[in-house]
């Protein structure tokens, strides 16, 4: 086996692990917080791996290796870790999706990849994932929540809340966004669903015209099915993407993984719990090649590759890490095709509100963490969708040409009188 080492990895890895290990692991809306250590997915189900849509699987996959592809290749500040959850992301705009309409909809579908679902097809295909999911490994703890908090006054469909709420176990709550408590409120909410990793999604004072809040948490932690013996962690050297070397703490471990030697990377899967459901699949290139390479040239074949993974003896180093994140993703979403949701004049969300007109998406945020060490991962995220309400569309801005006959008038607004009055004509004629 080659030994390139692992140097490079943890961006792609990143992303690579929300895409598909995140992906396949949402799971428990539960309504206590609890400790870390606990198993909390103990759920059953009556449906079947036969059961699943795969071609909803596959849009949700493609969409989330796309944005993470479009994201990593817009940022104006080069980072060099990067980290998101396509998954929760998917799941928050799904459900904003249930209420968007005409135009605003057709894009949402091509972004992310519904073109081929009607509305029932979607919600059944979404709730069989949500309970095999639930299922897949009682030891692997997966929490899954939704929500949306809507300012008091402001009335959602109640076809569309009771939609959400069996499809996706959404829950829906009226608060005074004027209150100071508000943005703590649904800050305390976004703690207790990722075991107290993110707890700051909101920051007040919340803005005047925003009437509605969609949010998805999202909180997995595992442990590795083969514990690394912390004995074996040493500092090692590590390669940045800036030509540096430096030392970090690195995990080391030999055994049979499913591991695939491409052309110009290598890949691994490393598993977690005991049923091996949920696993991180990390890639690294070659020496000599670069990570933005291996991006353009591999990632949106990552269905292909990851499954010539087969098992294999070898070993395997990996450094441990700790990343938070939190990131606007109005543009990339923008750049994908998702433009008239944003659009105060263009959006339609008439499926949300009883009173749709002026509502659009005014931001679209994620904020993550992760932590890898040798007993196993945790991570979360929650997303946040905030939907304002734009002026009335007399402040519509308008287009005016005076390049036809026209009438004026000269007047005094403190006695109310007209000086003077008239019409063109013909302005060429003097």
């Amino acid at each position: 086996m080659r030994r390139s080492g692992f140097a490079a990895w943890v961006r792609l890895g990143l992303g690579v692990l929300l895409a598909t290990g995140l992906l396949a692991g949402c799971g428990n809306n539960g309504s206590r917080q609890k400790d870390a250590n606990q198993v909390s997915n103990a759920r059953t189900t009556a449906y079947q791996e036969s059961d699943v849509d795969r071609k909803l699987t596959h849009a949700m996959n493609r969409f989330g290796l796309d944005l993470y592809a479009e994201w990593t290749a817009s940022q104006e500040i080069v980072q060099s870790n990067v980290m998101l959850s396509p998954a929760g992301l998917g799941m928050a705009l799904s459900m904003l999706r249930a209420g968007a309409e005409g135009e605003t909809a057709e894009e949402m579908d091509r972004v992310l990849g519904l073109k081929a679902f009607d509305a029932e097809q979607l919600d059944a295909g979404q709730h069989i994932l949500r309970e095999l999911m639930l299922a897949a490994d009682p030891s692997v703890r997966i929490e899954i929540a939704n929500s949306l908090w809507a300012r008091e006054g402001f009335q959602l469909k109640p076809s569309l809340v009771e939609r959400l709420e069996q499809n996706y176990e959404a829950q829906a709550r009226a608060l005074d966004f004027n209150s100071e408590s508000a943005a703590d409120t649904m800050n305390e909410w976004a703690a207790l669903h990722t075991n107290g990793k993110i707890d700051q999604v909101i920051d007040p004072p919340i803005d005047p015209n925003t009437v509605l809040f969609l949010m998805n948490a999202l909180y997995f932690k595992g442990s590795w099915m083969t514990p690394f013996d912390p004995a074996l962690t040493k500092e090692q050297p590590f390669a940045t993407d800036k030509g540096q070397s430096v030392q970090v703490p690195t995990m080391s471990q030999t055994g049979r993984y499913a591991y695939a030697d491409e052309e110009d990377f290598q890949a691994i899967r490393l598993p977690y719990g005991t049923s091996g459901n949920f696993a991180m699949i990390a890639a690294v290139p070659d020496k000599g090649t670069t990570l933005e390479s291996f991006k353009n040239e591999h990632l949106a074949d990552f269905s292909i590759w990851s499954a010539r993974l087969a098992e294999q003896e070898g070993q395997v180093e990996l450094p441990k890490f700790k990343l938070e994140d939190s990131m606007s993703l109005n543009d990339v979403l923008k750049s994908l095709g998702m433009e008239s949701a944003f659009d105060p004049h263009e959006a339609e969300f008439g499926g949300l509100a009883k009173e749709a007109a002026g509502l659009y998406v005014s931001e679209v945020s994620q904020d993550t963490f992760i932590e890898v060490n040798e007993e196993g991962t945790e991570a979360a995220a929650v997303t946040v969708v905030a939907m304002n309400e734009s002026a009335s569309p007399s402040d519509r801005p308008f287009e005016m040409k005076l390049n036809r006959p026209f009438f004026f008038a000269i007047t005094d607004r403190t006695t109310g009188l007209i000086l003077f009055m008239g019409e063109v004509g013909n302005p060429a004629e003097s």
